[in-house]
């Protein structure tokens, strides 16, 4: 069975293609690798596909990634099925994975040939840009290189050389108002203005002030949105990113909500895996600096 094949043909995929894990080894900590051979003991390839969900840009203070269905769920719905048909016809183990994952996401993504790496550290589809999710199936089934199909159904050798192929305008690293972005394309998670909004410890006098000055309570857009490579990106059909979006969010949607109660209220959302806490703290520092 041509696995690559399954892949592109789902809707909801826009590119698949496929990286030997011994070669993904060397992005990962020993602790992840690990990780990922007690998830798969003789693991050898991952699969990679890549999920569009640009619906366009339009106001809110969510995150454009966020406002839609939780895309953990959207993988697993989609992947799981393509699993069970390949463990029923091979016998192989396969596990899907989707952002909680052991695996350099975006360096397999880049070996296995279905993008390229912007100076913003994100994976770049050749129509849809960076606003793609990755959604990986690690497997025992021995590793073979192939073509990777790409979204504009045109079929390319993975790339051979660590190399980050962008246009080098240097729009992500000026536009990144924490600095997180640095020259040589490596990202400071610990500067990233995504992860400070749902961080849930305490933080200091200058990340409060971030907070107040950035426009979301969640995530951050704004290397992304600057970035040339994104102006004509295609926008999704996957209607699990369309539908019932939530572009806004105030004090009185949450405020007062236990975490049982803010998860049963916005259930399939990415925005409540940290509870209410860091969006009551970030929507608080914007009315304070209002």
């Amino acid at each position: 069975m041509n696995i690559l094949d399954i892949l592109s043909a789902q809707d909801g995929i826009s590119s698949a293609g496929v990286c030997e894990f011994g070669t993904l080894k060397k992005y990962m900590t020993e602790k992840n690798i690990e990780k990922a051979y007690n998830l798969c003991e003789n693991a050898s390839s991952v699969y990679v596909a890549l999920f569009p969900y640009f619906t366009g840009l339009s106001d809110g203070n969510i995150s454009l990634y966020a406002r839609g269905k939780d895309y953990h769920s959207v993988i697993n719905d989609i992947l799981t099925p393509i699993c069970d048909q390949i463990t029923a016809q091979t016998g192989a183990k396969c596990v899907v994975l989707s952002d909680n994952s052991p695996l350099a996401e975006v360096q397999a993504a880049r070996l296995a040939g279905v993008g390229r790496i912007g100076k913003n550290g994100l994976i770049f589809d050749k129509l849809y840009g960076s606003y793609v999710f990755i959604g990986t199936i690690l497997t025992d089934i021995k590793f073979t290189p192939q073509k990777a199909v790409l979204s504009d159904n045109t079929h390319t050798m993975p790339y051979s050389k660590d190399i980050i192929e962008c246009l080098n305008c240097g729009l992500c690293i000026k536009n990144c108002k924490a600095g997180a972005i640095c020259e040589d394309g490596k990202i400071d998670c610990s500067k990233c203005i995504s992860d400070l909004t749902q961080f849930k410890g305490e933080i200091t006098k200058e990340k409060e002030l971030l907070l107040k000055n950035h426009k979301l309570i969640w995530g951050c857009d704004d290397c992304q949105t600057v970035c040339p490579q994104n102006k004509n990106a295609r926008q999704t059909e996957n209607e699990s990113f369309i539908k019932d979006r939530i572009n806004y969010m105030s004090l009185d949607d949450i405020d007062g909500l236990t975490r049982k109660q803010f998860v049963q209220k916005y259930s399939d959302r990415a925005f409540t895996w940290r509870g209410t806490k860091p969006l009551i703290r970030n929507i608080k520092l914007k009315e304070e600096k209002e």
